[in-house]
């Protein structure tokens, strides 16, 4: 079976690559999310379309697949196993695994390395010399997930809603917020019923482009605090070189401390060449 798929799904998109290693030709395709704790649904119909779409594109059936699935939320064994029954098509192999791990093993072509992912959510991940793995975080938007997009959009509307309270006027950032989300309680409470992670999350770059903002200082320097604290407990003491990854790694990196920013270098793939690496160790039969 030579053509090869990997698939990173989150809280705000989903991407997928077919590759046919005879030849080396890819297919790639986008839909909507696919983070297991936030709607197991949505991402199987996603997840499907992708797969149904470059299977169209190749002129291919699922059999014929090595499939790697990174997936938010995935490490949850409830949601990792509905997930799994309820995916049912016919690979020829495949592997239901989180994206923090195929982006693990795309940051550094699968050698030792600390990786911070900073998108949606956040999560860090360590793979050390001996082989050994390690999660950091990622425990979700209703928990955790501390200096991710939705945790900032979250924190964000918040303080939107404590100058509503005190009927303070609003800065410019908050206004921004306020124009997406409403400004009194008529028009913020039927948004805040039905706002996800990633309506959330959708806010956080209004942060950045009002940095100069009061409350934007005081948002951005607690996300600084919270993805130091988040890195320093990934790279636990090894001499480990730092990968930030997500939506927002490059907006962030200018507020970790300079010990962190000295160990930062480029990541070497993405999540889905992570994800092919592993989907040829799978092929292979040495699933890692």
């Amino acid at each position: 079976m030579s053509y090869l798929l990997a698939i990173d799904g989150g809280g705000t998109k989903t991407a997928a690559v077919l590759y046919h290693q005879p030849t080396g030709q890819r297919w790639q395709a986008v839909n909507g999310p696919a983070q297991l704790t936030n709607d197991l649904q949505q991402a199987l119909l996603n997840v499907r379309a992708l797969i149904q779409d470059l299977c169209q594109q190749a002129v291919i059936a699922p059999h014929q697949l090595t499939a790697v699935i990174g997936l938010a939320g995935a490490g949850n064994p409830v949601l990792h196993q509905a997930f799994s029954q309820q995916l049912a098509l016919p690979f020829a192999r495949w592997q239901l695994t989180t994206d923090a791990r195929t982006s693990l093993y795309g940051a550094n072509h699968g050698q030792p390395v600390a990786v911070v992912a900073i998108g949606t959510g956040s999560v860090g991940m360590r793979l050390q010399a001996d082989g050994t793995e390690q999660q950091v975080g990622g425990w979700g938007f209703n928990i955790g997930d501390e200096g991710g997009g939705a945790w900032l959009g979250r924190e964000l509307v918040r303080q939107l809603l404590w100058y509503l309270d005190w009927q303070k006027p609003l800065t410019p950032l908050l206004v921004a917020v306020a124009t997406q989300c409403g400004r009194d309680a008529a028009a913020l409470l039927p948004w805040l019923k039905q706002a996800t992670a990633s309506d959330f999350a959708a806010l956080a770059p209004l942060v950045y482009q009002h940095a100069a903002d009061p409350t934007a200082l005081q948002l951005l320097q607690r996300q600084a605090t919270a993805i130091n604290e988040l890195a320093a407990c990934c790279l636990a003491g090894q001499p480990l070189p730092l990968v930030l990854l997500g939506g927002l790694a490059e907006a962030c990196r200018p507020y970790l401390t300079a010990e962190l920013q000295q160990r930062i270098q480029p990541a070497a793939g993405d999540a889905l060449s992570g994800g092919l690496v592993l989907a040829q160790a799978l092929a292979n039969g040495t699933k890692i």
